[in-house]
């Protein structure tokens, strides 16, 4: 139900006191007329299906299709707005075939502001006087760990 609008589309949108900024793999245009980001996934792990609804990744390119003052894709009968996101995994963690997670549109969400809020209360943090470490499921990734103060390896100093 998806048809290819364009790849590796680098986007800068103002959200705030924040400036979402990357580059999206792929936007489909969906039969309702609104693009999904997909972003390709080449690693070993996936996240599991609950953690997608809340995705920060697909969550913060929502944000920015929804805030760009500009059309991102200039393409007829693309309608403004999110029409959702998506990861494909292509490595080791899709199995065989690829696997799609699908986030849906952020208007459907249980907290439709749950994404705005995130990317306001980043920028809000970086742009403190502190900003706090805190454990997550992301921290088995995180390329930092053995220096956090907030994992064990990272408490003492070698």
């Amino acid at each position: 139900g998806y048809r290819l609008a364009s790849v590796e589309v680098d986007l800068s949108v103002p959200v705030g006191d924040a400036v979402i900024t990357g580059r999206v793999d792929r936007l489909e245009v969906g039969r309702d007329g609104r693009l999904r980001v997909v972003d390709l996934k080449t690693g070993s792990s996936k996240p599991r299906a609950d953690e997608v609804r809340t995705h920060p990744q697909l969550g913060a390119y929502q944000v920015a299709l929804e805030e760009s003052p500009r059309p991102v894709v200039a393409e007829p009968g693309v309608r403004p707005g999110s029409g959702g996101a998506a990861l494909v995994h292509v490595g080791r963690a899709a199995g065989v075939a690829a696997a799609v997670q699908a986030q849906g549109p952020l208007e459907m969400a249980a907290d439709p502001a749950w994404a705005h809020r995130m990317v306001t209360d980043a920028a809000r943090g970086m742009a403190g006087a502190r900003f706090p470490a805190q454990v997550g499921d992301w921290c088995r990734t995180c390329p930092v760990r053995h220096s956090c103060p907030l994992q064990p390896e990272g408490q003492v100093l070698r």
